[in-house]
């Protein structure tokens, strides 16, 4: 059982200065020092919501009745603030709270909040009737303490909360999804419909639409449906039955971890070292085959460049041969008609050897002789030709 918690509160360490004091000091300042002073206020007025804020949390977590307490301890000042100005003709100086701290004692923790009130004006005969003067401030390491829990559960509470919102954001996408597909099936039965019954089904005669042609794909629309219906009941039986299958594994492993002993770790460790072991050669082994893989691959490279050059050169001999072959198949060419030609000045030379064997030479007299004759034959062929001339000329002249 939970042992009862008694709460204890105490108000004290009042510091009361007189209001004239401060007018006056503040009137001492200057500009930029009255600035200063309001940054700094400002900024520790931030700092203690801040810590009001993280009081309030981690008392609304560990001890709400305190946290009641402190809400009318409050309520009570309040009360005292506005009667404060009705009983200012009864008490002469008026006087301003500086600051006051609060502490609450749990059993046997303490310091678990501390509040401070700015300048309050009250008159210091209420203050003395309800508060003790005698108080301790949080020390440091209990205000890092509750800050550091705070942290750690709003740390918790965000990760709820991603949780939750990954989760909503899962069911929204998926909803999504499912309006999509609606639209488009309904889309896609909106276009099918007016392309099947209401262009297709008119009738031609009575310019309707027939009931038949109508019910006919309502029928086979739902016979569709049907078919999409139990097809998705098949995917989610099958999913169903992964996730069984999954939860079976995940038990199983629970179990497994569960089942595991301290000799089994150390066997595993052994088991690591020995492979780390081997690792290690294996490295080695690596490093040696890489530096005789670069001792190869710098051989490798200046074979290739041989090979390159080699290469080079025997592209230059393969085009000269080339070129050389193409010279001999010319000159083939070449020879074939030489030898065709040497062929008929053979058969010319031979004609002409058997015409000089056959041929027998005359005399010179003879030859004399019909030289003389083809004169005479020449002058008598030119005579005629100048007669047959002239005959012309005149037979045309009597035309």
């Amino acid at each position: 059982m939970a042992r009862q918690r008694k709460s204890t509160f105490s108000i004290g360490s009042l510091m009361l200065t007189s209001k004239q004091e401060d007018l006056c000091y503040y009137e001492d300042m200057t500009e930029t020092e009255l600035q200063q002073t309001l940054e700094n206020i400002a900024r520790s007025n931030l700092l203690l919501k801040l810590e009001n804020d993280v009081f309030e949390r981690y008392l609304a977590r560990r001890d709400p009745e305190n946290l009641q307490t402190i809400a009318q301890i409050l309520e009570t000042a309040k009360r005292v603030q506005k009667i404060a100005p009705q009983s200012h003709s009864h008490v002469s100086p008026v006087m301003s709270v500086s600051g006051s701290f609060m502490n609450v004692r749990d059993g046997d923790t303490e310091s678990v909040v501390s509040i401070q009130s700015g300048s309050q004006r009250v008159t210091p005969s209420l203050l003395t009737s309800r508060t003790p003067r005698v108080g301790t401030k949080i020390t440091y390491a209990c205000r890092i303490e509750m800050v550091n829990t705070e942290i750690r559960e709003l740390q918790k509470e965000l990760i709820k909360l991603e949780q939750m919102s990954t989760k909503k954001i899962k069911y929204m996408r998926a909803q999504i999804e499912e309006n999509e597909m609606s639209i488009r099936e309904t889309c896609k039965t909106r276009e099918e419909f007016e392309e099947k019954v209401i262009e297709k089904g008119i009738d031609s005669i009575t310019g309707k639409i027939p009931a038949e042609k109508f019910i006919r794909f309502i029928e086979e629309w739902l016979k569709t449906i049907d078919s999409t219906i139990e097809q998705i009941r098949l995917k989610m039986t099958t999913i169903k039955s992964q996730i069984r299958k999954v939860k079976l594994q995940l038990q199983h492993r629970k179990e497994l971890g569960e089942a595991l002993r301290p000799v089994d770790f150390e066997q595993l460790n052994i088991e690591n070292q020995v492979c780390i072991r081997e690792i290690d050669k294996k490295n080695r082994y690596l490093l040696e085959m890489k530096k005789i893989v670069g001792r190869h691959s710098i051989a490798l490279t200046k074979h290739k460049e041989k090979l390159n050059s080699l290469m080079s050169i025997v592209n230059d001999i393969r085009s000269k041969i080339a070129f050389k072959k193409q010279e001999i198949v010319k000159l083939q060419s070449e020879k074939v008609a030489m030898q065709v030609e040497i062929k008929k000045a053979e058969k010319q030379l031979q004609s002409v050897m058997a015409l000089m064997d056959d041929f027998d030479v005359p005399d010179v007299i003879d030859f004399i002789k019909i030289r003389i004759e083809l004169q005479e034959l020449r002058k008598i062929h030119k005579q005629l030709s100048r007669q047959r001339n002239i005959q012309r000329i005149k037979f045309n002249s009597n035309r």
